[in-house]
């Protein structure tokens, strides 16, 4: 957990100040994806004056906004926050990149694969649906943005897990996409090519479980998104093409030898 004291970007819209505390956690997926969270539930301050921290610290993952709210401060906060690129607001981005250090490469073994990192970032609001909805987009080759409506609390509280879940997929997706693009640069059916492979393969190809994560109430948000994006036909597709790969390399490998033999 984490203390904060700070601005909150919200476009159109006078100061926001926040004070409380962000919530952290540390997970490793498959015992394969180290993945860290952070997470703040944006409330409006009972108070018209800062509180001291023995108020904040009793309420794990709430910031208290001490200005004057409207019905359209919650759709400029998560407007702000998405579109947030560095700043003096708040800064979630550190808070998980400092999880991974506390947490340390070192404690969790010598790991098998090494790849890349990407960034999820998520606001979830209530808003007039009638079932959960989700917007994803692409900001970078690193950084995401996902916005989730849902029409009442109770999945408003179950929203970080689905959003954990999509980021661990978006990763996976992301590294395949990566191990096929640096197999090309080795050249096809060569051996740098397949060692850059078969890594992938046996360390992540299981790890694909939409929805395996994700509370029920929200398990519809995947439905938009396969049908959107058609991530999980894209992860098959990759999966093959990289097992087809390996095959051919194996094939190339032994056909001199048989040639040989042959003659």
């Amino acid at each position: 957990m984490n203390g904060v004291d700070c601005a909150l970007a919200a476009p159109s819209h006078p100061a926001v100040r926040a004070i409380g505390t962000v919530a952290r956690r540390g997970v490793v997926v498959g015992g394969r994806v180290l993945q860290s969270s952070a997470r703040c539930t944006v409330v409006r301050s009972a108070h018209d004056k800062r509180q001291g921290w023995d108020h904040y610290l009793a309420r794990a993952g709430v910031l208290e906004v001490i200005a004057k709210v409207s019905d359209a401060t919650s759709a400029r906060l998560t407007e702000g926050f998405l579109a947030t690129r560095g700043g003096p607001t708040l800064d979630l981005e550190s808070i998980t990149a400092g999880l991974v250090n506390d947490i340390g490469m070192r404690r969790l073994g010598r790991a098998p694969l090494r790849a890349g990192t990407t960034r999820l970032r998520w606001a979830a609001r209530i808003g007039d649906v009638d079932s959960p909805r989700v917007s994803f987009r692409l900001l970078d080759d690193v950084v995401r943005a996902a916005l989730i409506v849902v029409p009442s609390e109770p999945e408003l509280m179950d929203a970080q897990r689905f959003c954990e879940d999509l980021a661990v997929h978006d990763w996976l997706l992301t590294v395949l996409t990566d191990a096929i693009e640096r197999a090309d640069l080795a050249g096809p059916a060569s051996p740098e090519a397949t060692e850059i492979i078969a890594p992938v393969l046996q360390h992540l190809a299981h790890l694909w479980l939409p929805e395996a994560h994700t509370p029920p109430e929200l398990r519809g948000l995947w439905t938009q998104l396969q049908a959107d994006a058609a991530l999980t036909a894209e992860w098959r597709n990759s999966v093959a093409h990289l097992r087809n790969r390996v095959m051919m390399a194996m094939w190339s490998a032994t056909r001199p030898n048989r040639i040989g033999y042959e003659v």
